[in-house]
Formats: C-alpha cells, structure tokens, sequence
C-alpha cells in the first residue's frame, strides 16, 4: 500500500493518471451524438491543458488551466447529461455519469499537482484591490547617472 501512495505523491504520475482516465471515459462517452459539438468542445480544451500539463513540468499556468476547466466541467457535465438525456444510448450517457463522477477527485488531485507546483490561490491577482501598485513610465525610463564619467558626445544634437 505505501507503493501507491509513494506513486500518487509523484508530481508526474498524478498529472498523466488524470489525463489518461479522463481520455478513457471521454472517448466512451462520445460514442453517443452530444449537445451540438459543447460537450466534445469543453472536453477536447480541457485534455489540450492536460497535455500542456504534462509538457510543462513547472508551469503554474498550465495546471490552473487545466483545474480551472476541469472544475467548470462538472457544470456543464450536469447540463449536457440532463438536457440530452433522453436522445443518448447507454453506453455513452454511463460513460458520461462516471466521468462526471470522477472529476470531483481529478479537481483534488490536479489542486495537489498546483500547490506541489508552488502555485497559491490569491484573490488579488483575480480581483482589483484598492492597493495602489507602483507605476513605472515606459516612454522614459529612468537611468542612473554616473557620478565620476566623463562627458561623452551629445547625441541629442545629431537630430
């Protein structure tokens, strides 16, 4: 038993557990005719940021994506599952049922990989705050002079 819990504290066999279980459950459920192309859209981005995931091992931005999605995506399983109920075979709409199940543990196991990731949830980065942000002029830019040089050419007077 410590093996798996040794394999499920690695960073990288989280990530591709996640990717490859929900691939397998999507790919059953979309044997059936889904919601005009919504949920093979939300689906298809959300293993596009599993992959991305994957490729960028110390990315922040990729596992927020991917647990940003993948959190919604309960949502708009609930919708499609309940709206095209009626129209699906079984074998797509059970497929689609255990999907919808596993994602609460997808979204706790993908929030794991973003905080081993060093990512922090801050609402102020989200929200506007009231702090005042210091601002820097970019059409000019201060240089510090130098206190003991020598006068060099003005160029100011080529033009």
């Amino acid at each position: 038993m410590t093996d798996l819990n040794e394999l499920m504290g690695s960073p990288f066999v989280r990530v591709k557990l996640v990717a490859f279980v929900h691939f397998f459950f999507i790919s059953n459920a979309m044997l059936g005719s889904w919601a005009h192309g919504s949920f093979e859209f939300y689906n298809f981005l959300f293993l596009i940021a599993m992959f991305w995931t994957m490729h960028s091992k110390d990315s922040i931005e990729a596992v927020q994506t991917a647990l940003v999605i993948n959190a919604s995506s309960i949502f708009f399983d609930l919708v499609n599952i309940i709206v095209y109920f009626h129209g699906m075979n079984g074998w797509a709409i059970a497929f689609a049922i255990i999907n919808l199940i596993l994602r609460p543990v997808s979204v706790a196991l993908l929030y794991r990989e973003f905080n081993t990731r060093g990512g922090t949830l801050q609402t102020g980065s989200v929200f506007p705050t009231s702090q005042q942000r210091s601002y820097q002029d970019i059409d000019r830019p201060t240089q510090p002079t130098p206190t003991n040089s020598q006068p060099g050419p003005n160029v100011a007077s080529i033009f």
